[in-house]
């Protein structure tokens, strides 16, 4: 009776922990940094003067606010700006870590504004070292975080996740970046940088900022699972020893033993399972994500029919304009009734996935060509006759292919994402299938 208590005082235990620990990690052990003009970081104004323009630039102090002042003139150089520049990183002193590490940080919030209300963006960038393919000394060679936002069209202070700063391409071309560096990069945060937009009329402006405060966790959520994962299974563990060393008892303790690690696994179980869903689900849109649809891939097929699978590409048309018009937030919701939209009028044999950003997927077993064809039109009609948020008008396009005997995953895949790109370059809105032996993508009748 006394291993039995414990037995259960352990399981009651780790449960009460568990839940201590996600409810922690949802509520707290959160982490800020603040930056103004009294953080400690050295900052400075900066204009396209130094790239041979003429425009102008300097900073004023009123307590805890940076004022960039900016006269913005037309000239040769086709990209005038200014900006504040604010080093996180002193490169004089080598006992300083290379850069600061913005990783942990989820979301960065912008006390920044135009004195007089202007249609003009602001621009946030994080500039990031990386010895593979930085100088220390050239900045040209730090990757440009970059995200462009607008007063008129955006809360304020603006809340921006990290995950909306993306790396400019024209730099990623200039710098001939590989592939696996493209990806934003915060681990060595060198500058952050507050600049004018993009078209930027000539004249006079001031940019006031108040801080920037950035928020994240102090530990990964992939962290603390692994945390809780190893907690239970260690614990599972200790308990199976204990169960081991005392196997020479009698058969009637043995069988109470037997039932109580029965239970302890059923636990794990259910927890495992929970954390596996969490690792296979977009969590915006609720569909899979990769991971969750690998496996169809991964199988090569082999409890399918292969002449009878199908496979649909759907991208969703003109969307970067939705995010920059009405916000992130507005974007978030038409990702998700998209994602709902195509839920309901696919079949429960259909596995629908987020391939990534606007981009969809939906795998058809035992589906013939013109089966998934005729679906996919079904589903452009719903989408373009559909009633989205804030009156917004969206359409798609749609690649369809069909698996061939002897094709590998992977072409059968390009085949599908070149029909899908084929349908974009003939105006979008339509459904392309790409034909069995045939280099040109046909359009669906």
């Amino acid at each position: 009776m006394r291993k039995e208590k414990l037995i259960n005082i352990i399981i009651f235990g780790l449960i009460f922990m568990t839940a201590v620990i996600v409810l922690l990690q949802t509520y707290s052990l959160n982490h800020t940094l603040v930056v103004n003009a009294n953080t400690g970081f050295n900052y400075s104004a900066i204009s396209d003067g130094t790239n041979g323009g003429q425009s102008s630039a300097n900073i004023k102090i009123n307590g805890d606010q940076m004022i960039l002042e900016c006269e913005i003139v037309h000239s040769d150089y086709p990209w005038p700006y200014c900006e504040i520049a604010i080093a996180l990183n002193d490169l004089e002193n080598e006992n300083d870590r290379v850069g600061f590490d913005l990783s942990s940080f989820d979301t960065v919030t912008t006390y920044v504004r135009f004195e007089e209300p202007t249609h003009v963006g602001i621009r946030l960038q994080i500039r990031s070292y990386n010895p593979a393919y930085s100088s220390l000394f050239d900045e040209g060679s730090w990757k440009y975080n970059a995200v462009e936002y607008f007063e008129h069209n955006s809360t304020y202070p603006a809340k921006i996740p990290m995950s909306s700063l993306q790396v400019a391409t024209w730099w990623l071309v200039e710098r001939a970046i590989a592939v696996e560096h493209s990806a934003p990069d915060f681990d060595h945060a060198m500058t952050i940088e507050i600049a004018t937009g993009n078209n930027i009329p000539a004249g006079k402006y001031r940019i006031i900022v108040d801080k920037l405060e950035f928020k994240g966790k102090l530990f990964s959520n992939s962290s603390v699972y692994i945390v809780i994962i190893l907690m239970w299974v260690l614990s599972a563990i200790g308990l199976m020893i204990s169960h081991l060393t005392h196997s020479r008892e009698a058969l009637v303790n043995a069988q109470k033993r037997a039932k109580e690690l029965k239970q302890l696994n059923q636990i794990l179980n259910v927890k495992s399972r929970e954390l596996k869903d969490q690792a296979e689900r977009d969590p915006l849109t609720g569909a899979l994500n990769r991971s969750g649809i690998k496996n169809v891939f991964d199988s090569d097929f082999s409890y399918i029919d292969p002449p009878n699978l199908s496979l649909i590409f759907i991208d969703i048309d003109h969307f970067k304009p939705i995010n920059d018009t009405h916000g992130h937030n507005v974007g978030d919701l038409v990702l998700k009734s998209f994602a709902k939209l195509i839920s309901e009028y696919s079949r429960n044999t259909d596995l629908f996935a987020r391939w990534g950003g606007e981009e969809f997927l939906l795998a058809c077993p035992n589906t013939k060509l013109n089966e998934a064809a005729d679906l996919a039109e079904s589903l452009r009609h719903e989408i373009e006759g559909y009633d989205w948020p804030e009156g917004i008008t969206l359409t798609a396009s749609f690649g369809v292919a069909h698996k061939q005997a002897d094709e590998s995953p992977s072409a059968f895949i390009e085949r599908a994402d070149k029909a899908l790109y084929a349908a974009k370059a003939r105006g979008r809105n339509q459904v392309v299938v790409s034909k069995a032996n045939s280099k040109t993508p046909a359009a669906a009748a």
